[in-house]
């Protein structure tokens, strides 16, 4: 498959992106009555306690992460391309997604939107307060090693496209323009070139293209 290039956000402007929405969670959080807590989402089997038990950040990460740095090029320097390959049919998106589910169903239950809300506000200020090379090589399951510049990419579309979902099912919250971007930009870049350029041109079904990203 041909390679095009997409503007990406750069260290320290994917640090502050991902923060900002984190933050918007953390607020949204501490607004939620019990009625939405339980609320559907429009992920198929969850709830919005679910939807917040699989996408609520843990601080801890952030050591897993530098005891996962290695000296060694890495492997994935392109997040689209770490999207395809973990969608891919033996991917793990596809061969993990039940156990994802039903973990984040299971998760839920030990959850409060106010330990939600903690949870993404204290990540947020680490992230903000922690340089981080974009180019640092860490250890990534799946696909052997990645960087750091990929893995804040991909939080980001996770953050935005799970936070979409959360406006869909309880309302007063969206992310900001620079999330959308870079989300979009990032999943138009997964599928086959020509055959995304059809769908959007109304040549070819959408089956041809999306979803680019389960």
């Amino acid at each position: 498959m041909a390679t095009f290039g997409r503007m990406r956000l750069d260290g320290d402007a994917a640090r502050r992106v991902v923060a900002d929405a984190w933050e918007r969670w953390a607020r949204r959080c501490t607004q939620l009555t019990a009625e939405e807590w339980a609320a559907p989402t429009r992920c198929d089997g969850w709830n919005v306690a679910a939807l917040l038990a699989h996408v609520t950040p843990e601080p801890a990460m952030f050591d897993r992460f530098a005891d996962a740095v290695i000296d060694a090029p890495a492997e994935i320097t392109d997040a689209a391309v770490l999207l395809r390959r973990f969608n891919e049919p033996d991917g793990a998106a596809n061969t993990q997604a039940d156990s994802l589910a039903e973990a984040a169903v299971s998760q839920a239950a030990a959850l409060t939107p106010q330990t939600a809300a903690d949870r993404f506000t204290e990540c947020a200020l680490i992230l903000r307060a922690t340089p981080m090379s974009a180019d640092t090589t860490i250890a990534y399951p799946f696909v052997g090693s990645t960087t750091l510049a990929v893995v804040a990419e991909t939080a980001l579309m996770e953050a935005t496209v799970h936070l979409l979902d959360l406006a869909d099912a309880v309302g007063d919250v969206e992310p900001s323009t620079e999330a959308l971007t870079a989300t979009r930009d990032l999943l138009i870049a997964v599928p086959d070139p020509t055959a995304a350029i059809d769908v959007l041109a109304g040549r070819s079904a959408p089956e041809a293209a999306v979803p680019a990203n389960r």
